[in-house]
């Protein structure tokens, strides 16, 4: 059956935010005068904004509460450069995708409220159809409900989708959804992505394998 769209993960995928989210973290924990290890900071990544605070209150020792509010308030005095920090691999492979007519969506821990201000600061605002944040599920990735809905969202069926992730719940997410899963490979940390299908340092080199099922 042939591929029809193609579901993205945003950070981490689209966008080398969490890389810069550890360090954030870390920072975090620092000038607040918390112990916190690097492995520590790693394990938050991949996880939607309530399950991050949840496990960072954890982490720390400290109330949940507390850590929302003293998080809620460091981020927005130090927000993020999302415009600076763009996987030019994944752009282009963006690029070709929607100039070749398939069909391009969104699967993303990213809660609705930030999502505009990630996609414009990177230039892809009116690039996808179909775009599912975090927040409206009970249960985020590694659970399969988003990338379920959004093939629902799509009328397509699950054969008929490539889901592009990098993180282990992103992929176990996409891959428990029935999808092919292509990662993008983390160069920060060594995240397991044993569950993706293929696996590629660049993605631009999926082109070709684009290319390929358009012949068949």
């Amino acid at each position: 059956m042939s591929i029809k769209a193609v579901i993205f993960d945003l950070d981490g995928t689209i966008i080398d935010s969490e890389y810069y989210f550890v360090k954030r973290t870390l920072k975090f924990a620092e000038d607040h005068h918390f112990n916190m290890s690097h492995e520590d900071a790693i394990s938050l990544v991949g996880l939607s904004y309530h399950d991050y605070l949840k496990n960072l209150s954890k982490v720390l020792n400290h109330d949940f509460m507390e850590i929302k509010k003293l998080f809620d308030k460091y981020k927005e005095i130090h927000p993020v450069p999302y415009g600076e920090l763009i996987n030019t691999d994944a752009y282009d492979l963006i690029k070709y995708l929607k100039n070749s007519s398939y069909r391009l969506a969104l699967a993303t821990s990213t809660y609705r409220n930030m999502l505009d201000v990630k996609l414009s600061s990177i230039g892809l605002i009116d690039f996808f159809e179909v775009e599912i944040s975090g927040d409206m599920f009970e249960k985020a990735k590694p659970d399969p409900q988003i990338y379920i809905e959004c093939v629902k969202r799509l009328a397509l069926k699950p054969e008929e989708c490539i889901a592009i992730e990098d993180s282990e719940v992103g992929i176990k997410s996409a891959h428990d959804a029935g999808l092919y899963v292509i990662a993008r490979k983390n160069e920060h940390f060594d995240t397991n992505q044993s569950l993706a299908d293929i696996i590629v340092d660049d993605l631009r080199k999926t082109i070709e394998l684009f290319k390929e099922g358009e012949q068949n």
